[in-house]
């Protein structure tokens, strides 16, 4: 037992009524993140509690933060006012002296960092119905539309929210089977005071507006954001207006539907020098307003029919289907996640929490919005857990580690988009301030404000190999899509500008005199020393320099003299894969790792998974393999240090690319098991010991992190070295746990193009699998390493 702190009828069919969250229970509004189920446009989410006769739904807007150069027009994005690269060298020098050293005259700050805000709330009352019976709310993951069914006065009610990609707006529909009583709907902001924000009456509807609250005396510099809701006229309703609420009358209408339309004046594109990094573009009422007043006279089921088709040309990409022996779908979703244990298992919550991280990624990554932050599109408050920022050390490269596979490529460009218009303007002159190279640079973590600056604590934030590392998630969009132009004109130029960061900045090792090329200083991350050598920093550095080397022809780029920097400086670069006095990888480049260090992260494996250079191009040498073993055990699983849920899921992650499906499995299950709630949201714990009290804050990571767990044990899809000229393998089926025997898999993405169909027997090996959409020559094998199918 977990202990927890704190529909309109669908026009259209459902495809697999399993596939959703249900529950008995409105959401709790003082426990939304633990209640209530998540909807989602990219730039819009939206919790709904689902409560009758007094209803609200929870609104967000993913650009609607404080903070930059809207709290201070100085802002400058942490950075050192002049350059401070002349220290760079004395800190390198003291640290290839003594092994270690102290890196804090490098530090910057965190002034006026800033916070994602939750926007306001969309206030339903329909009169008369605060009694209510035969109550039931669910989120159909197949559609994307969250519902609610209950009877009221002798009348049933159904309940339909969801946030329309096509149409740029969260909608509220209302349907009974009799003539629909009074119904009252606000657009109010409870949430901030100071400015506080207003909400009027229009032509059209509802206006909220308002701004985030700048520093004292910086006169009404706060970022503007805009609401507006309006009731569609398409079907002759009629209401009146007053104090900010729409009123509709009773008469003989069964059906209403709300559209929300939201904005802020964020404007990534003036992100840079040219535009003085004011990030400020146009104010966002007039698009605002635009957007509900295009949707004027349309019909709710066509709203409806578009968002479901275009939901489900995402959704549908790939599917795994495991058996549901114990009937789990005609449970209430948080009552099996109140009795699920890693003892038992339940092969229906599995597929579930998979189906979600693929659910929430098709709902907070769309084109033209940002990226999935660390807690995806959805906060309840103003002042969520850090920042609700995005942090590189490990969670917005987890954020996409499922997307490739599961045919998402296509909606990760917000990604693209961020890290072009706000890490790279700011992080190129952080490049040169504090290290004086060329190329751009960041840190660990980032708001949308281009905080390229370090932090003020090394184990955080000297991790300056971040952007190396993110780099990955870069080049699989183009390993997987293989679209030349994308990487000629998106993908490699930020590439090159991380590789020419590195080009400047590595050094020979001069603490043990080897000609070999080496980052100084480093922290891995989280955790201390200062020293050189870091493992994972070397590791991400060898496939960033890798990939540029494999791919150059496609990269469009005649710059010779760099690939040669590049080939001289990856032969002689230190890989960061060695193998310590007890067995371990080595975590730093001195053997002084401490056995049974139970840390979060594992970032010395990196190179093991998600990475390639020790499983890829190690992945023969038995000593290092079992070295990673080795670390793994060592490491734990993931309770004693922070008890997160992203900790796990890595580490199921790693087992399963080991081929040890046991210690996969359990750590899969054991994820659920502790970290996520009653409406499988990834949560904390308050605990590293038993019983294991579930705390805020919700982390969208481990959402994405178990969907990639799942493929890890689904399939081994390594990146080809630069030397590799042969046709690269592919391994279906290395941890496929018993308990998921008669399940299948359809539509698993290739690198290189393509994707598979297969199934597999009770012992989870696969016998034959179906290849389409391939060209290029491939092997498939099983885990008995037979090859099963080639092209």
């Amino acid at each position: 037992m977990k202990i927890h702190s704190v529909s309109a009828l669908p026009l259209l069919a459902i495809a697999a009524e399993a596939k959703r969250l249900w529950t008995t229970t409105p959401a709790d509004p003082n426990n939304v993140m633990f209640e209530a189920y998540t909807i989602g446009n990219g730039a819009q989410g939206g919790l709904p509690l689902g409560i009758p006769g007094n209803d609200k739904l929870l609104i967000m807007h993913d650009s609607l933060w404080r903070g930059g150069p809207f709290a201070n027009p100085n802002y400058n994005g942490g950075n050192p006012k002049q350059s401070i690269a002349d220290r760079l060298r004395g800190v390198q020098t003291d640290v290839f002296k003594h092994g270690t050293g102290d890196e804090s005259p490098l530090y910057g700050n965190m002034d006026d960092y800033g916070s994602y805000e939750m926007l306001g709330n969309l206030t339903v009352a329909i009169a008369g119905a605060e009694k209510y019976t035969n109550y039931k709310r669910s989120l159909d993951l197949n559609t994307a539309l969250h519902t609610v069914n209950f009877t009221a006065n002798g009348q049933d009610f159904s309940t339909t929210q969801f946030c329309s990609f096509p149409d740029k707006v969260c909608v509220y529909h209302i349907r009974s089977d009799k003539n629909l009583p009074e119904v009252t709907v606000g657009l109010i902001d409870e949430y901030r005071t100071a400015p506080a924000s207003t909400n009027n009456c229009t032509q059209d509807g509802i206006r909220l507006s308002g701004r985030t609250a700048a520093n004292p005396g910086m006169g009404e510099i706060g970022m503007k954001l805009d609401g507006h809701a309006q009731i569609l006229k398409s079907n002759g309703v009629t209401y009146t207006c007053k104090d900010g609420k729409m009123v509709t009358t009773a008469d003989k209408r069964r059906s209403l539907t709300i559209v929300v339309a939201t904005g802020t004046e964020y404007d990534a594109k003036k992100g840079n020098a040219a535009s003085g990094y004011s990030f400020r573009g146009d104010l966002p009422y007039p698009a605002v307003l635009s957007t509900v007043k295009k949707l004027d006279r349309k019909c709710y089921s066509s709203i409806l029919s578009q968002h479901v088709r275009d939901h489900q040309s995402l959704f549908d990409k790939f599917s795994l289907e495991l058996p549901d022996h114990n009937n789990s779908a005609d449970v209430p979703t948080d009552k099996l996640m109140d009795s699920y244990t890693t003892e038992k298992g339940d092969n229906f919550v599995e597929g579930l929490i998979v189906d979600y991280g693929k659910y929430m990624y098709i709902a907070s990554s769309r084109p033209g919005s940002l990226p999935p932050n660390l807690q995806g599109n959805w906060v309840a408050s103003v002042n969520p857990a850090w920042s609700s920022d995005y942090h590189i050390d490990v969670n917005v490269q987890m954020n996409n580690w499922h997307a490739e596979q599961m045919g998402l490529g296509d909606i990760m460009s917000p990604l693209f988009d961020f890290i072009t218009d706000t890490f790279v303007p700011r992080g190129t002159e952080s490049a040169k301030l504090i290290y004086g190279s060329r190329g751009w640079v960041a840190f660990t973590s980032l708001n949308i404000f281009g905080h390229t600056g370090q932090g003020n604590d090394a184990t955080w934030s000297d991790l300056y190999h971040d952007p190396a590392w993110l780099m990955a998630t870069v080049w699989d969009r183009y390993d997987y899509g293989r679209d030349a132009n994308w990487y000629a004109t998106v993908g490699y130029p930020l590439m090159k500008g991380v590789a020419q960061f590195w080009l400047d900045t590595l050094l020979r090792d001069e603490y043990y005199h080897q000609l070999i090329w080496v980052a100084n200083p480093c922290n891995s991350p989280e955790q201390g020393p200062t020293t050189f050598g870091c493992a994972q920093f070397q590791q991400v550095i060898w496939e960033l320099f890798d990939h540029i080397i494999k791919d150059w022809d496609a990269s469009g780029d005649t710059d010779t003299a760099f690939l040669k920097a590049v080939k001289d400086k990856f032969a002689a670069l230190d890989h960061g894969v060695t193998v310590g006095r007890w067995g371990q990888i080595q975590e730093w480049k001195l053997d002084i790792d401490v056995q049974n260090n139970t840390h979060r992260h594992l970032s010395h494996l990196n190179g093991w998974y998600p990475g390639y250079i020790i499983s890829g191009y190690y992945g023969k040498n038995e000593t290092i393999v079992k070295a990673v073993e080795t670390s793994l055990y060592s490491r734990g699983n993931g309770t004693e240090d922070s008890n997160t849920g992203w900790e796990k899921s890595w580490r199921a992650a790693c087992w399963a690319r080991l081929g040890v499906v046991d210690e996969a499995y359990k750590i899969f299950k054991y994820a659920i098991d502790v970290n996520f709630g009653p409406n499988a949201l990834s949560i904390y714990t308050a605990s590293t010991t038993p019983p294991y009290k579930q705390s805020l804050p919700f982390q969208i990571d481990a959402n994405f992190g178990q969907s990639a767990a799942a493929l890890a044990m689904l399939a081994t899809d390594l990146p080809q070295a630069s030397g590799d000229k042969g046709a690269p393998i592919v391994t279906v089926g290395p941890s496929i746990p018993k308990a998921w025997a008669g399940g299948s898999v359809r539509g698993l993405r290739l690198r290189g193009g393509g994707q598979l169909d297969f199934s597999w027997t009770e012992d989870g090996l696969v016998e034959k699998v179906t290849i389409t959409g391939r060209t290029a020559p491939i092997k498939i094998v099983n885990k008995k390493g037979t090859v099963i199918a080639q092209v």
